[in-house]
């Protein structure tokens, strides 16, 4: 074995380990980034599902209420002032978006509708026909939420 084969070998050994230690450096970034972004993802739509559940129990109050009115013809109390409105909706909102833009634009069109729909007739006791369209508007978006609650829970 001469001096320069020696060398050689040396070399060739040197530079298949500095290849083989940048090749398995990018593996692991790649791996470690794939996995925050997925693990980020997760922890979005977990929140995004605590939110829209405090959500349809607190909808299910305000249908409660909507009921109430439509069976005894008692006024239909002031919800969208409220706290619990605020507190929920604003909070189920921002999970929605932190989703994506066309889920957040989805969930938030539909909580303006019935926003809307409440506003008109909350603080009286109001024809049954306007107490049934808020209640209509309601359950949409109670079956919208829940539809997007549903997708994906077979995932994790």
């Amino acid at each position: 074995m001469g001096v320069q084969s020696w060398w050689g070998n040396l070399l060739q050994g040197g530079l298949s380990a500095v290849i083989g230690g940048i090749v398995a450096a990018v593996t692991a970034w790649a791996v470690v980034t794939a996995t925050k972004r997925h693990d980020r993802r997760i922890a979005l739509e977990s929140e995004a599902r605590g939110s829209g559940i405090s959500l349809m129990l607190y909808l299910g109050a305000v249908s409660g209420h909507l009921d109430k009115a439509l069976e005894n013809g008692t006024p239909v109390p002031v919800i969208t002032t409220t706290p619990d409105w605020l507190t929920n909706v604003i909070r189920a909102e921002i999970a929605m978006f932190s989703l994506g833009r066309e889920i957040g634009k989805e969930f938030s069109g539909g909580v303006g509708d019935l926003r809307r729909s409440l506003e008109i007739i909350e603080g009286r006791t109001p024809h049954p026909d306007l107490i049934q369209s808020a209640a209509s508007t309601l359950d949409r978006l109670i079956q919208r939420l829940s539809d997007r609650l549903m997708e994906g829970r077979h995932r994790q």
